[in-house]
Order: structure tokens, then C-alpha cells, then sequence
């Protein structure tokens, strides 16, 4: 009679309420807390939230990371950044190319070709080879490492491993957990050269190159970290790579 009728109303009310919140929860985040339930050690992280502003805090058990709700929710969710928040096996992040060096040097060349023109041929020749390098290269963060591919033009443009790194040998993958710094130079608000330091290459590779000078005594005293020196030109978004070294915990001193 009534008292059924007034259940099924109940129950049917309860229900768009849970279907609701859980919509709401993905929409805002990003992903699905309904159909990517937390790790039974973060159960501890559910509890209620009485701070107005939003803080984010560590499992303390593994990488993941909570991110406070708003007040009043009763519970918290882990989160990343919306952009870069990945569950395992989720597909991997592409950073954007970006052209603006390849395309100053283009036009710097031309500028200075008479004063005196080898100068400006110089520049010319390297914004072409950025150019193209910009059009062939990606920078790609899957859910453990950073790689180096390329694509093929020529081919349909699929993406594709590049091969052994040049100058120390081994595939141009490196664990995000091998990192211990990371910068752009000049700045990130001018970012001409992508910097990077490893541990995963083997150690007696360390020295080649500009690691004689990052490894040496000097800079080792003023506090940097052994490890294997990547430079490369800054090609891509340096905003989204920041964001994803952030993202990834890669170390940074």
C-alpha cells in the first residue's frame, strides 16, 4: 500500500542521487571514481573535510596522491593534474610540438645574412634542421617513462621507437624513478634547451659529453646529483612537459 509505495520512491531517489554524485566526480576530474575504485590502503584517506580550500597530500604506500574535496563531500578521491592523471594502462601523453625556435632561427638567419653572411647561414641551416626535427620528433609519457619517438613523414605518420641513443647507447626510454633533475635553459619562460639527469644509464657512461662538467667536483660540491646529462632543443610545449614532469615525480633539485 503506502508504506511500499513511499520504499520505491525512496530507494528511486537514492539512486539518481548516487548516479549524480558519481557523474559529477568524473565530469570534474577528469576520470571515473565509480569505475576506478582506490586500493584498499587508501581507505584511510576517506574521511571528511571541514577545510574550505583544496590541498593535495601522498598515500604514503605508493605514488598515488589525494586531493581534498569540497566541504562538506565526507571523502576525498586521489588525483592528478585533470591533463595528466593516468590509470595503469591508460594510453600515453604526446606532448605538442611547438615551432617557435626552429621558426626565430628562420627568421634571425635572413636577418643577419650580410653581417657577415656565414653567420647568418649558420642559423638558417639549424632552423631548418629544428624544423624538421620539430615535425618528426615526440616527446611521450606513458606510465612509467619518458621516450623519444618519431614519426614518418613519409609513412603516414605513425609513431615509432627512434632507436639507440647516439652518444651512450640503450633505447631513449628512461624511468621517471632514474630521474634526479630536470630544468629548462635559459628559463621556462624562455626555453631554448630541455635538461634532464638519469641514473638508469650504466655509470661509466656518465663523463660523455657536457657529464665531465655536471658530474665534476665543482658542481657535485654545490650540491647537484651524479647522473647521465640529456640536452635537447625545446621542440615541444615546454608548459605541457613541465606539467608532466611534475606530474610523474620525476626529481628535480
Amino acid at each position: 500500500t503506502t508504506e511500499p509505495k513511499m520504499f520505491v520512491f525512496v530507494s528511486a531517489l537514492s539512486l539518481a542521487a548516487l548516479n549524480y554524485q558519481t557523474a559529477h566526480l568524473a565530469t570534474q576530474f577528469g576520470t571515473s571514481a565509480y569505475h576506478h575504485p582506490p586500493a584498499p590502503h587508501h581507505k584511510q584517506k576517506y574521511h571528511h573535510c571541514h577545510s574550505p580550500k583544496m590541498w593535495h597530500e601522498p598515500c604514503g604506500h605508493c605514488s598515488m596522491w589525494f586531493q581534498r574535496m569540497q566541504p562538506g563531500r565526507g571523502y576525498n578521491i586521489p588525483s592528478l593534474p585533470r591533463r595528466t592523471y593516468m590509470m595503469a594502462g591508460s594510453s600515453p601523453t604526446v606532448i605538442d610540438s611547438d615551432f617557435k625556435l626552429a621558426v626565430s632561427l628562420l627568421v634571425l638567419g635572413p636577418l643577419i645574412l650580410y653581417v657577415p653572411w656565414l653567420f647568418g647561414g649558420f642559423f638558417v641551416a639549424l632552423g631548418i634542421l629544428l624544423l624538421v626535427q620539430t615535425l618528426r620528433i615526440r616527446f611521450v609519457f606513458d606510465d612509467d617513462s619518458l621516450e623519444v619517438q618519431s614519426i614518418d613523414l613519409l609513412a603516414g605518420g605513425s609513431l615509432e621507437r627512434t632507436g639507440e641513443n647516439f652518444a651512450v647507447g640503450g633505447d631513449n626510454r628512461w624511468a621517471y624513478s632514474t630521474f634526479v633533475n630536470w630544468e629548462f635553459f635559459p628559463s621556462y619562460d624562455l626555453p631554448i634547451l630541455v635538461y634532464f639527469k638519469e641514473v638508469q644509464t650504466p655509470e661509466d657512461k656518465w663523463q660523455v659529453g657536457p657529464g665531465k662538467w655536471a658530474n665534476g667536483e665543482a658542481a657535485l660540491a654545490k650540491g647537484a646529483v651524479a647522473g647521465q646529462v640529456h640536452f635537447f632543443p625545446c621542440i615541444a610545449n615546454a608548459e605541457q612537459l613541465k606539467k608532466e614532469f611534475e606530474a610523474r615525480g620525476c626529481a628535480k633539485l
